[in-house]
């Protein structure tokens, strides 16, 4: 049976209340990001449409956190961790902690035990020159885009737009697909550091795609408040404000009704 969105929307908030509660009693820091964040301030909850989770932490809370759990698993109270280091097939750079009492059905990837899920994005100092922080963030657009490609199945245009950019794609994808993901999630840790507060620009390196906007400054996230999301309270950047205009613009503009929908190409069931 196919899950609808407000349910699946219900899965992952309870994931969210028992990462955030860890990292609550552990001190350490995280923040609601991306969409998560726009959602807490525009609707004090889920975007409507909106199919995931995404919360941020500091590349060396985040390890702090990695290592925690996977001493102590009881306290994901049956949850499962999802990262290059518990499971070989994993495609990403990220962490995603999913609940295995339900099925993601992926349309061009292949399975490899997930349900639904949480993302948790580490961020990493990339130096105090915008210049300096552009290579890196660049050098980590291309690999993770490689990594990206070569765990599809097959061939597909996906968000892609344009078509110069589907003509590079087919190359790219042939390239990723004879070296392989490990070559390119060898070379993504070696751009992660736990320089965030000592940077003056911070970046998730290992999962980066846009530019200037993925480029955010720390001062931004010095300092944390709580805001309400879905009846519950987790914490936001201070200064949110800054930190969504740099990447959505007007943020509190809603998108046009066809744009309206998630952004994940995979089916939940139960």
């Amino acid at each position: 049976m196919k899950m609808k969105v407000k349910d699946s929307q219900g899965i992952s908030l309870n994931i969210l209340k028992i990462v955030t509660n860890i990292c609550e009693k552990q001190n350490l820091n995280y923040y609601l990001m991306y969409g998560t964040l726009i959602g807490a301030v525009r609707h004090h909850g889920f975007i409507p449409w909106d199919d995931d989770i995404d919360i941020m932490m500091p590349r060396k809370d985040y390890d702090v956190l990695i290592k925690f759990l996977k001493e102590n698993p009881s306290e994901l109270h049956g949850m499962e961790i999802f990262n290059p280091d518990f499971c070989k097939d994993y495609p990403y750079m990220i962490t995603r902690i999913s609940n295995p009492n339900y099925k993601i059905e992926m349309d061009n990837e292949y399975p490899y035990g997930m349900g639904i899920f949480i993302d948790i994005y580490p961020f990493d100092g990339v130096g105090d020159k915008l210049s300096d922080a552009l290579k890196i963030e660049h050098k980590g657009d291309i690999l993770s885009s490689l990594c990206y490609l070569a765990t599809r199945k097959h061939f597909s245009k996906e968000n892609t737009k344009g078509v110069a950019k589907i003509l590079v794609k087919f190359p790219a994808f042939i390239l990723a697909k004879f070296l392989g993901k490990d070559f390119f999630q060898n070379r993504l840790s070696r751009l992660s550091n736990k320089n965030f507060y000592s940077s003056k620009y911070v970046c998730c390196v290992t999962w980066a795609s846009g530019g200037k906007k993925d480029i955010y400054e720390r001062k931004w996230f010095d300092r944390y408040t709580y805001m309400n999301f879905e009846n519950y309270r987790f914490r936001v950047p201070l200064d949110y404000n800054n930190v969504l205009k740099h990447a959505y613009g007007d943020y509190m503009k809603l998108p046009p009704v066809k744009e309206r929908m998630g952004h994940h190409f995979y089916n939940v069931s139960i």
